[in-house]
C-alpha cells in the first residue's frame, strides 16, 4: 500500500478505538497500533504532538488530518515503518470483523438493512445502492425526505 493510503486507514482504524474504546479484539489490536506509532514518533516532535491530540479529541478532523499527514511523511521515508503498519492492519481487519465504520453527520453503516433508513433529507429503502452520491441499482426507493416536513 501507499502511504497516503496506510496513513488514511491507520487513522480511521484508531478513531473510534480512541473514542469508545472499541470492542475486545480489536481494541487490543488497536493498542498494538498505538504502540507501534509512539516508537516511531519518539523523535519526531511533530508527530507525537499529532498523536497526543487525536488521543485527546479523536473527533476532531483537523487532528485527525495532522495525524494523516505526519504518518504519511514518516510512512514515505521508512519502508519498515511501512511494512509494519501494513501487517498490523491486515490483522486488525481480521480481528475486527471487516471494518466498516460511518462517521460524520448523518453517516451510516450496515450490512443488512431490513427497512429505511432517513439521513441529509434522503430516504433509502432497502436495497438501494449509491456510488459517487448517484443511485445505481434501487429495487426499493430513494426519495427526497425535505418535501414531507
Amino acid at each position: 500500500m501507499d502511504p497516503a493510503t496506510i496513513a488514511t486507514a491507520v487513522v480511521t482504524f484508531l478513531i473510534p478505538l480512541l473514542a469508545e474504546g472499541g470492542k475486545s479484539a480489536a481494541k487490543k489490536g488497536g493498542e498494538a497500533l498505538v504502540a507501534a506509532l509512539e516508537r516511531r514518533f519518539k523523535e519526531k516532535p511533530a508527530a507525537q504532538e499529532a498523536l497526543e491530540d487525536v488521543k485527546k479529541d479523536p473527533q476532531d478532523e483537523d487532528l485527525q488530518a495532522a495525524l494523516r499527514v505526519q504518518l504519511k511523511k514518516l510512512l514515505a521515508a521508512d519502508e519498515a515503518f511501512r511494512a509494519e503498519l501494513t501487517q498490523l492492519l491486515e490483522q486488525l481487519k481480521s480481528t475486527s470483523g471487516g471494518g466498516v465504520l460511518a462517521q460524520g453527520e448523518g453517516a451510516v453503516a450496515a450490512q443488512t438493512v431490513g427497512g429505511s433508513i432517513v439521513t441529509g433529507g434522503v430516504k433509502l429503502e432497502g436495497g438501494s445502492t449509491f456510488v459517487g452520491g448517484q443511485q445505481v441499482v434501487a429495487r426499493g426507493d430513494a426519495t427526497d425526505d425535505k418535501d414531507d416536513d
